[in-house]
């Protein structure tokens, strides 16, 4: 599930100088850098590293992983149109929780189409009254600096280098 999207990608380019003991890899861009958020900066933007207030850091996550989310979504809808994986003969409501937006999608219980639907950990139980689907679900994972670099790089949006040892700081 991989997206050559970069274009929700930011380019930090005072993180790239340094020598940090953590490392990732968003495109041809390597990211070093100390702390977890300033790893996350290289994808949200510098004012990442620049805001202390919890829950500000939060929205800030859940607003890019929206738009990563929407953008990876496009991109395995596209594939899926070209191998015919999705075509005029797609139902309905497969190309309404495919196309709709992030924040709205209601796929129902489950997702048990053979193309991902990528959706957003926040936007659903707990995290709000939306019942939590199952099935063929990519998640992107705004909860915390660390979860999601692990859901971007689940996705592909980028590589983790040298983090075995990344915890939440």
């Amino acid at each position: 599930m991989s997206t050559s999207s970069t274009h929700a990608v930011h380019s930090p380019t005072a993180l790239e100088e340094g020598d940090g003991r953590f490392c990732l890899r968003v495109g041809e861009r390597t990211v070093r850098a100390d702390r977890n958020d300033e790893l996350l900066a290289a994808v949200i933007g510098l004012e990442y590293v620049e805001e202390s207030d919890p829950e500000v850091l939060f929205l800030m996550r859940l607003e890019q992983a929206i738009v990563i989310a929407t953008a990876v979504q496009e991109s395995i809808v596209a594939t899926a149109v070209q191998r015919h994986d999705l075509d005029e003969t797609t139902d309905e409501e497969v190309w309404s929780a495919l196309l709709a937006e992030r924040e709205t999608v209601d796929p129902g219980v489950r997702w048990e189409h053979q193309v991902p639907l990528v959706l957003v950990t926040s936007l659903f139980a707990p995290h709000s009254e939306r019942d939590q689907p199952i099935g063929n679900i990519a998640w992107v994972d705004p909860t915390d600096d660390v979860t999601m670099l692990e859901s971007l790089q689940g996705l592909g949006v980028l590589e983790l280098l040298e983090h075995g040892d990344l915890a939440v700081a």
